[in-house]
């Protein structure tokens, strides 16, 4: 009875779905269907395509890259050949590629509602002008439509001028220069928004702009997994599982928004106290007598409770996005555009020159409107390449169309701006470039809707005349200085979905300033020059032969290194045939970073003993073993650094680490006291809650996958701001992160000038390449700096309050609550024993060195702690045995009883030395142990890497065996086979306190996870930077332990 019960339902159940199957696509989780207004079969009008699974159209775009999402629509677009209908996700979506029908629903009264995809930007731009609807749509659009008028674009005028030459001043001095487009317009188009719609100067908040374009890509990012994911449409699933991915982001864009608008309000205060602003009745209310700002009518409109605070952010966000993005776009494609079309720029240039001044003292609006083929130009790369390639719609209630067809309330209209521009309906040959398609009797008979790159109706773009004006400045002053060449082809672009068009890969233009040519002249040379020439190079060359005894001549006059005893060279180091004619000058030039880390260890493989190079005027004796490496390191005339560390001289100037010398002496006497036993047991308390703030954020995970070059760092430079600096980076946390982004191209630098012998002069290097990384040595020197004051206001505040002590001894200058090293170098200051300047390199030095090295070391031990489980239960059995659950008593003494981590870091460090090579420079002709004599100025290049997986003393150097340090292994083996930190008078003064990091984070992970592998070590590709890197990150799993 219950089956046949069952059997009745389903039928019932079926005969029910059957029915309202005729309204409603069911599989398509019941989306209302589009009907016709005389009931034809809505296929008669509009195609439904094919879905990809049985839910119609849902899941069409999930799992497809961006790519694939942007060549989804013009695929179907091409395959329906006319307006088409979809359903998804209880939704049905008309798509519109015809002119008519985009006519019919931008100008329909009942449909101003944005479509569902708008509620994706709501995190980002709330409900401001593009994304709200109904009467706040029309309030804000009344209030906001007057600060783009002509009289206020007349005012603008001169910034995008001034924005303009600004612009160019990036290329002083260089007759070419390739750009990429997607990297330095953006930057333009932000300022040009800021500084007119916002009345804000972008000049001292430069930075703050990069980093506003930086999130705002992870922004579109979340816009897009929405987009190509259902599941996320709804914003109560889309908070709950996605939205705390994005949050900082957000937090970054509306921080910056939020500081344009303080900043505009104290502006526009001291503007009107100085009867500067004045206020009218007219369209141009609010208008200041020097320049208007869309932001002044926003904040005039909140004193006369028009608006709130709120609002304004909304509007501000909302303007800033549209009026940087959508025009950067523009440009960006006009200028390819330039640079693929040879003969239309030519045409472009000609009537700039006919009606432009070259000094641009006519630059105005007016000038502009003459430029009608420029015009032209622009029109016809929006066409190509509109900034939003679709638009969207909500039918607030059931709609009919004019072509019969009625949507039903809530239905999505989905106007493809793109495929309009391109429907060959309205454009002959539509992919080719021709902007006389604009010319006034070619557009007579064309479609009006059929060119719509600023929308159109009631809502079209308020801005379109000020994104014009912009985009013309710009290439007018351009191409009064520059031809534009292609670096691109164009059959290679990707075009990716974003919020506005995107490309996978960047667009590069090559610029090359105009010039006179210069006429060559010449004479014929007589036949007594001739032979003058001919006697003198004889001479030349025979004198060559005779110095090259002593000077490697082919390696620009190197002087060669020699034996004590008058034997050759090679019968104590083997001499290494250069890839050039000039010995080994150019060895490393043209090889990237990973060719680079190999270039040694190949040779140290090829040879097997120490050996020696000539490059660029200078010998080079390379060590790999333990003796001469002691040697060197304990030679007391051997303490200044060789000369690969002048090219750190930039970012650290002379201190601990680079300097030498007299300097050298008594900043290592004033530093060595600041890592004593004493002040590491204050610094453990602060590693210990670092420890336990870095689990924080893998709260509430029983597994956790994460990259280890990108959690670990953060770490370790908070410890030594903590510790060494006296100085919490919690409020400067995105600082943090600047500091490290500009610190890879810091060593980006190093790398470049290493490989480059041509830019081992600094003179050189100054002349051509310091410009590139002025910008990251500035943020890394900001960032430092601002550490310094914060310290000195905290020290002024701890000694103020009776918290700071002054003692005789080794410990001097330690407050009650713990040491900070940066508090010797202040109160040395006082003493007059250094400068502002000597505590800057040092806080540079230590800054780098403290946290950079450590996280080396913590990235290679957590990944050999995945890759042996049984060496990692060990050492979790033994932190068990020390240490309690609670980390009570997780001090220095129960660290320092945890043997086996030790040894494991040790093994860790040996396998992977944070430094893989060190340099010294010989000051003087010095002899070494080994007989070999050294000329003044020589470079030695002892090879830590090399050492330590020497099979001289390490069997089976490449595996990893914690026990080689146990006590009875390491008795026979040589001091300096292990040297992670350096040996003799310049070993590292920091090496305790590193050991002492690196093992509480891990008594502290470890107490917590298990630590599993992710990547296989034989994967990982080594790279030569400041110190150790790899090409790949590292990831490791957590796991926690129950």
């Amino acid at each position: 009875m219950i089956l046949l019960w069952l059997i009745v339902a389903l039928s019932v159940l079926l005969h029910w779905l059957y029915k309202v199957n005729k309204d409603y696509y069911i599989l398509s989780f019941f989306s209302r269907r589009i009907r016709t207004k005389d009931g034809a079969p809505v296929e008669s009008i509009a195609p439904i395509p094919k879905g990809r699974t049985i839910f119609a159209n849902t899941f069409d775009l999930y799992g497809r890259d961006h790519a694939g999402v942007f060549n989804h629509s013009r695929d179907r677009a091409k395959k329906m050949g006319t307006s088409y209908i979809e359903y998804a996700f209880g939704t049905s979506i008309y798509n519109i590629i015809d002119a008519d029908s985009a006519e019919n629903v931008l100008n329909h009264p009942n449909l101003i509602t944005k479509g569902l995809v708008y509620n994706f930007l709501h995190p980002f731009l709330r409900t401001g002008l593009l994304t709200s609807t109904g009467k706040k749509w029309h309030a804000r659009r009344k209030m906001l439509t007057p600060t783009f008028h002509f009289n206020i674009l007349n005012q603008f005028q001169e910034i995008f001028k001034t924005e303009s030459l600004k612009f160019l001043q990036q290329f002083k001095g260089q007759d070419e220069v390739t750009i990429s487009l997607h990297d330095v317009i953006p930057r333009f188009t932000l300022n040009s928004i800021c500084e007119t719609a916002m009345g804000v100067k972008l000049d001292e908040m430069a930075e703050k702009g990069d980093r506003y374009r930086e999130n705002f890509s992870q922004i579109e990012e979340c816009f897009i997994r929405r987009l190509s994911n259902p599941l996320l449409w709804g914003d109560s699933l889309f908070n709950m599982f996605a939205a705390k991915d994005y949050a900082s982001a957000l937090d970054v864009v509306h921080g910056f928004s939020s500081e344009i608008i303080a900043k505009r309000r104290v502006l526009l205060e001291g503007e009107l106290d100085n009867r500067r602003a004045t206020q009218t009745a007219d369209d141009d209310v609010f208008i200041t007598k020097k320049r208007f700002a869309m932001l002044d009518t926003l904040i005039c409109a909140e004193k006369d409770g028009l608006i709130d605070h709120i609002g304004i952010c909304e509007e501000v966000d909302t303007l800033m996005f549209e009026g940087y993005d959508t025009t950067s776009i523009g440009l960006i494609f006009g200028l390819m555009n330039m640079s693929l079309n040879p003969d239309k720029q030519e045409i472009v240039f000609q009537e700039i020159q006919e009606h432009i001044d070259d000094d641009l003292s006519n630059l105005d609006v007016g000038q502009l409107n003459k430029l009608k083929y420029l015009e032209y130009f622009m029109k016809e790369t929006m066409r190509l390449y509109p900034s939003v390639p679709i638009m969207g719609r909500e039918a607030v209630q059931e709609t009919e169309l004019a072509n019969g067809l009625i949507l039903p309330k809530a239905s999505q209209i989905t106007i493809h701006v793109f495929d309009i521009h391109r429907n060959a309906k309205y454009w002959d040959s539509p992919n080719e470039f021709r902007p006389e398609r604009f010319l006034p009797e070619n557009s007579q008979n064309r479609h009006t809707y059929a060119y719509i790159p600023f929308s159109a109706g009631q809502r079209n773009c308020i801005g379109q005349k000020y994104a014009m004006q912009e985009m013309k400045t710009l290439m007018v002053v351009l191409l009064k200085q520059f031809k534009i060449l292609p670096a691109i082809d164009p059959k290679d672009i990707v075009f990716h979905t974003g919020i506005t068009l995107r490309t996978q890969n960047k667009i590069h233009v090559k610029l090359v300033r105009f010039s006179f040519a210069r006429e060559v002249g010449g004479c014929c040379c007589a036949k007594m020059i001739v032979l003058l020439l001919v006697g003198a190079f004889s001479a030349l060359l025979c004198w060559l032969y005779r110095i090259n005894k002593d000077y490697c001549v082919l390696g620009f006059f190197a002087k060669r290194i020699r034996t004590k005893d008058g034997k050759p060279l090679e019968s104590v180091a083997p001499l290494v045939k250069g890839t050039t004619i000039f010995a080994n000058s150019f060895d490393l030039y043209g090889v990237d970073h990973s060719g680079v880390f190999n270039h040694s260890r190949n040779l140290a493989k090829q040879l097997g003993e120490n050996y020696v190079e000539y490059g660029m005027g200078t010998s080079i004796y390379n060590i790999i073993d333990a003796e001469n490496a002691e040697n060197v390191l304990n030679d007391p005339n051997l303490i200044n650094k060789g000369i690969f560390y002048n090219l750190l001289h930039p970012f650290l100037k002379t201190g601990l680490l680079t300097s030498t010398g007299k300097k050298w002496h008594s900043r290592r006497k004033m530093l060595t006291p600041t890592f004593h036993f004493n002040i590491l047991n204050q610094f453990q308390e602060v590693f210990k809650t670092e420890s336990l703030k870095f689990l924080q954020q893998f709260k509430g995970q029983d597994e956790a996958i994460i990259s280890l070059n990108d959690v670990i760092p953060r770490f370790t430079l908070n410890s030594i701001c903590e510790t060494a600096m006296g100085v919490k980076l919690d409020e400067m946390a995105e600082k943090g992160d600047r500091y490290r982004e500009n610190f890879r191209q810091i060593e980006e630098c190093f790398i470049r000038r290493m490989t480059n012998p041509l830019l081992w002069s600094d003179s050189l290097f100054n002349m051509f390449a310091a410009k590139d990384y002025a910008s990251a040595l500035d943020v890394v020197h900001g960032f430092s700096s601002e550490i310094i004051a914060k310290r000195r206001v905290l020290l002024k505040d701890e000694l103020d309050n009776g918290e700071a002590t002054q003692t005789a001894d080794d410990d001097e200058f330690i407050p009650k609550k713990r040491f900070a090293m940066l508090d010797t170098l202040i109160y040395a200051e006082k003493d007059g024993l250094i400068d502002h300047t000597g505590i800057c390199e040092e806080v540079d030095t230590l800054m780098f060195e403290g946290y950079d090295t450590t996280s080396i070391g913590l990235i290679f031990g957590l990944m050999n702690m995945s890759l042996n489980p049984d060496k990692q239960e060990i050492v979790y059995q033994e932190i068990q045995e020390h240490i309690d659950d609670e980390l009570r008593n997780l001090d220095i003494s129960h660290l320092n009883k945890l043997k086996y981590l030790e040894y494991f870091i040790k093994e860790t460090m040996r396998l992977f030395p944070s430094v893989p090579d060190m340099g010294r420079e010989t000051n003087r002709e010095t002899e070494l142990a080994n007989g070999l004599i050294l000329p003044k100025g020589s470079q030695i290049v002892i090879h830590v890497f090399d050492i330590h997986r020497n099979p001289k003393y390490w069997d089976s150097p490449d595996e990893f065996r914690p026990e080689r340090f146990l006590p009875e292994n390491c008795q026979n083996r040589h001091t300096y086979a292990y040297i992670p930190f350096s040996a003799g008078q310049r070993n590292c003064i920091g090496q305790k306190y590193a050991m002492q990091e690196m093992k509480t984070l891990m008594v502290v992970l470890l107490k917590h996870f298990h630590v599993l592998p992710i990547i296989d070590p034989k994967e990982i590709v080594f790279q030569t930077g400041i110190t150790l890197r790899t090409q790949n990150k590292i990831k490791v799993k957590l796991v926690r332990r129950k």
